[in-house]
């Protein structure tokens, strides 16, 4: 099947399933512009995707936001995003201004992946692709889609700092929240296949 035939196949499950339906009556009211851009926030739902591991919602959300004009460097600079904060497990971590990172207790702390690990996430975070403000954006979007509430607070207060507006993150946690559901929505697909006409 085509990305395109899941689209519809989907659609049509909304049509006669009313759980379906309730899915895509919450989710369609988030994707327009407002303090974000429609664009970022399929940027956002890219490195949220990631988080659920939802390749339907990684490649729906990445196809929307490269036709709206986001380009092959920004998708990737999203996805690696949620590859940087998924290093550091549930794990206190603390991150400034400058995007150094520091897990602390960690049994990886002072050995070779540890740094490497630091390396990694503070490589991913101080690259320019995406905005500051979008890349603390997406954090804290991802960051709340792990139930990492103590690394969300600290992304959230970031991007405060830096000029983000409250409305705009909660527009981020919208998409984490979409995405998170999002993710079984799609999963749903196989069922209703095994119902459809042959």
């Amino acid at each position: 099947m085509t990305h395109q035939a899941d689209v519809r196949a989907l659609a049509a499950l909304e049509s006669r399933n009313a759980h379906a339906g309730a899915f895509r009556r919450l989710s369609q009211a988030h994707w327009s512009d407002g303090r974000l851009s429609s664009r970022d926030k399929h940027l956002v739902a890219v490195a949220v995707g990631q988080v659920t591991r939802c390749e339907y919602c990684i490649e729906h959300h990445a196809e929307i936001a490269k036709r709206l004009g986001a380009s092959l460097d920004e998708l990737l600079a999203a996805s690696y995003i949620a590859a940087a904060l998924e290093t550091f497990g549930r794990g206190e971590v603390k991150i400034d201004a400058a995007f150094t990172f520091e897990q602390r207790e960690s049994v990886i702390n002072g050995t070779a992946i540890g740094a490497g690990r630091d390396t990694f996430a503070s490589t991913v975070f101080r690259d320019d692709t995406l905005p500051r403000e979008l890349r603390l954006v997406s954090a804290a979007a991802v960051a709340q889609a792990q139930n990492h509430e103590p690394l969300r607070r600290s992304l959230h207060a970031l991007a405060i700092e830096a000029g983000v507006t409250s409305e705009a993150l909660e527009e981020a946690y919208a998409v984490a929240i979409i995405l998170r559901a999002g993710a079984v929505y799609a999963h749903t697909l196989p069922i209703a296949r095994l119902f459809e006409a042959k």
